[in-house]
């Protein structure tokens, strides 16, 4: 048997960033040699070799580490799975193994290939596109006679998109379980994306989708409801490009799955009372590309939005129920730190769960990388290719976005302050954005750093972080007596979301009576403080079989 480490180094140890690609790649050459052996005395076989992320290890160390294990499995050919992320230490890795064992074909593949990033490093072939059927025949080229590097193959192959009906499911065969992830998976439903956005890999490629068949759909459903898994993230760039189709899949998870938690990816836009109602039968949140709220700035990146119309869309999911969150890119073309405040405060006036705010990178590949001259885009040539200054957003204002970004996330994202925050926002008199700055401002004072999302750091720490500040905002004889209400809130949700999303128990000493605290006039706190009374008690707030639990407690 002739081994063929796939490998890669996921951004970080979660379902998320599970090695989909490496492990899909790594199905179907082994699907390709069990149908077509390559002699009947040897044959090939693929293996994952997923290498954690280690960010605090010298870079000489992982490299060496790396090669060390790729080469005691006495590899035929080795390949790899290139990001942004992590193109710069498996390029390296492929140096060494040129210099150390050169006979051995060294073949990649990924986002980076694709998009012409990795052409001048250490590999000798270099696979565009999708490589489930072309990877397969380049190894048989390579290893039908000796094995070594073959003359007469162009080193870069331009794949034509693979045949979904054919493709062998990294689950199902074996390659993939999700117990190795936190009980978690990646799941894939289509290729491709029907937008043209500016800033994405996709922008150049196909602009049609094409899609898994439902029967192996199905399959892996049952799988993934026979082993227990916790949470599927689908990877699907817009999952209601199709409606039918993303109706028919949540009645199919409806079915299947009914106990598993689902995360989608979704253009509001495209979104109706039926998908929403059916998206509300299933455990799930949504997460929304907004991006910018400036029409004006996203034109530029071939995007649009009608405020008016997409915060209707997004009304409906707030009358179901559904969690869902929003991205933000600052640095777009044409937006300055002003409007991505702006943006921020649209965003947040209409209750998302969540955040996520991204820098702009500047990918190759993509059409805003054709044109940044044009644009003038000041952004580095290497990974992570994150934008330095535009003629708008200069390089001190990009600075104070991200410290503002990273405040946000924290104070509002990774401290579920969704249940409370415009209750606590109003008496203050300032947008959202103005006072994330004023938190961001309170952290530097304080000598607090924001800890890393990747870097333990639980809900409690985050919540005692955030009533330091609002006392210090509601320390002025106008707002002091609002302070008891304010902290109750904060805990009590706290309590509440610690029970349903980690399994914790919290016992509390409130001022208010907890029924008070979650009636519908806690969201005017200047009327809710006049009329309610301070009922001093205590409460234990604990998981439920329908959900969190509390009762009082003596």
């Amino acid at each position: 048997m002739r081994i063929v480490p796939v490998c890669t180094i996921p951004a970080e140890v979660s379902p998320q960033a599970l090695p989909l690609g490496a492990a899909s790649i790594v199905a179907a050459i082994n699907s390709h040699f069990e149908e077509r052996p390559l002699d009947s005395a040897t044959n090939v076989s693929a293996q994952l070799m997923s290498f954690p992320p280690s960010p605090t290890l010298p870079l000489d160390d992982c490299t060496n580490s790396i090669t060390r294990q790729l080469l005691e499995l006495e590899p035929a050919a080795i390949c790899f799975s290139l990001f942004v992320w992590n193109r710069t230490i498996l390029a390296q890795v492929a140096a060494i193994i040129q210099r150390e064992a050169p006979k051995i074909p060294l073949i990649a593949g990924g986002p980076e290939v694709t998009a012409g990033a990795a052409d001048g490093d250490s590999f000798d072939y270099l696979v565009c596109g999708e490589g489930d059927e072309s990877v397969p025949e380049l190894l048989r080229q390579l290893l039908s006679s000796d094995g070594a590097k073959k003359a007469g193959l162009p080193r870069k192959i331009f794949s034509p998109r693979a045949n979904q009906e054919r493709l062998p499911s990294p689950y199902l065969s074996g390659v993939l379980n999700p117990a190795d992830y936190q009980d978690g998976a990646l799941w894939e439903l289509a290729r491709g994306c029907p937008f043209k956005c500016a800033y994405c890999y996709e922008s150049k490629g196909e602009k049609t989708v094409a899609y898994f068949p439902m029967e192996r759909i199905r399959q892996e459903l049952e799988f993934f409801a026979r082993r227990k898994v916790a949470q599927v993230f689908v990877l699907d760039p817009t999952y209601n490009a199709q409606k039918q189709r993303a109706v028919e899949i949540l009645k199919l998870i409806r079915q299947k799955a009914p106990n598993i938690f689902f995360h989608f990816e979704c253009r509001a836009e495209l979104l109706d009372s039926e998908l929403v109602r059916s998206f509300s039968k299933i455990p799930c949140s949504l997460q929304i590309g907004l991006q910018s709220a400036h029409p004006e700035v996203l034109k530029k990146v071939a995007r649009s939005i009608n405020r008016k119309e997409f915060a209707k869309k997004i009304a409906l999911l707030n009358e179901a129920g559904i969690t869902f969150g929003f991205d933000l890119i600052y640095g777009l073309p044409g937006d300055n730190l002003a409007g991505f405040k702006e943006s921020i405060d649209y965003a947040i006036s209409l209750y998302p769960n969540s955040l996520e705010i991204f820098r702009l990178s500047v990918l190759p590949g993509t059409t805003l990388f054709d044109q940044r001259q044009e644009l003038g885009l000041v952004a580095p040539a290497e990974p992570p290719y994150l934008v330095e200054s535009t003629p708008q957003f200069s390089a001190p204002d990009l600075d104070k976005a991200e410290a503002l970004a990273r405040a946000t996330s924290y104070f509002y994202s990774r401290g579920r302050a969704v249940g409370w925050f415009h209750s606590l926002l109003k008496p203050l008199g300032c947008s959202p954005s103005v006072f994330f700055t004023r938190f961001t401002q309170f952290l530097a004072a304080q000598g607090i750093a924001i800890p890393a999302i990747q870097d333990q750091c639980s809900h409690k720490e985050i919540e005692a972080v955030q009533v330091q500040f609002i006392t210090s905002q509601y320390s002025t004889p106008k707002l002091k007596g609002m302070l008891a209400a304010t902290t109750d809130l904060i805990k009590l949700n706290g309590a509440f979301s610690r029970a349903y999303a980690d399994g914790e128990t919290t016992r509390l000493s409130l001022s208010y009576h907890p029924e008070d605290l979650l009636s519908p006039y806690t969201q005017d706190l200047v009327y809710f403080c006049h009329h309610a009374q301070k009922k001093g008690c205590r409460i234990r707030i604990q998981p439920g079989k329908q959900g969190p639990e509390w009762r009082l407690e003596r």
